[in-house]
C-alpha cells in the first residue's frame, strides 16, 4: 500500500471538492487499477469531521465517536468491484 501513497491521494482529492467517501473510493481504486487482488482498507476523515471509507478484497469495518454522540457507530465497507480501465 505504502507505494500509492492512500492517505496523500485521498487528502489531495478532498482538496479537489471530493467527499471523504468517495475520495476513499478513489484511492482503492487507483491501488486496484495496478494490482487488482490487492487487499486494503481506507478510512477517510475531513476537518469536519464527515467521514468515509472504502475496502478491496474484503469487508472492512470501522467505528467512530464524535462531537455529542453517546457512543461509537460502527460502519461496515463493502468492497469496492467495479474498477474502470485507465
Amino acid at each position: 500500500m505504502m507505494r500509492f501513497l492512500p492517505c496523500y491521494q485521498a487528502v489531495e482529492s478532498m482538496r479537489r471538492g471530493m467527499a471523504p467517501g468517495d475520495a476513499a473510493e478513489d484511492a482503492v481504486r487507483r491501488m486496484l487499477r495496478r494490482y487488482p487482488r490487492v487487499q486494503a482498507g481506507v478510512v477517510v476523515v475531513d476537518r469536519e469531521g464527515r467521514h468515509g471509507g472504502a475496502a478491496s478484497g474484503w469487508t472492512f469495518t470501522y467505528a467512530f465517536r464524535g462531537g455529542a454522540m453517546a457512543e461509537a457507530e460502527v460502519v461496515t465497507v463493502e468492497p469496492v468491484h467495479d474498477v474502470p480501465e485507465l
